[in-house]
């Protein structure tokens, strides 16, 4: 299912559009071709179908919190760069220590995006 040129692929598992829409437009640009859940269940389907190299995980989901599933989707795709994406900027460092590649705190902007890849 990865379909880039290059291979390289990322996953947004974030219940807001505008997030996941901003983050795919900028992957697009990088040549990073972007797929998106809109809840921690499906993001778990996808990623196991998709084996992203990236998975952008929002922490306020409708269906639980992604700072509690993070191990499991490390679990999963361990060689997978999983970025924490939330408003509370106190979640960093458990973020961090728990196996989070980056932490970015919204609102996103391009700069800390590329500071994922």
């Amino acid at each position: 299912m990865k379909s880039s040129e290059n291979g390289l692929s990322a996953l947004i598992v974030d219940d807001e559009i505008d997030t996941c829409l901003l983050i795919k437009m900028y992957l697009r640009k990088k040549g990073i071709e972007s797929f998106h859940a809109h809840t921690l269940q499906d993001g778990f389907e996808k990623a196991s179908t998709l084996a992203p190299q990236w998975i952008f995980l929002d922490n306020n989901l409708p269906d639980g919190l992604g700072i509690e599933k993070l191990p499991e989707f490390k679990k999963l795709l361990p060689e997978a760069k999983i970025v924490m994406i939330t408003a509370v900027g106190k979640l960093k460092e458990k973020a961090l220590e728990i196996g989070a590649y980056n932490f970015i705190e919204k609102p996103l902007s391009y700069a800390s995006i590329d500071s994922s890849l």
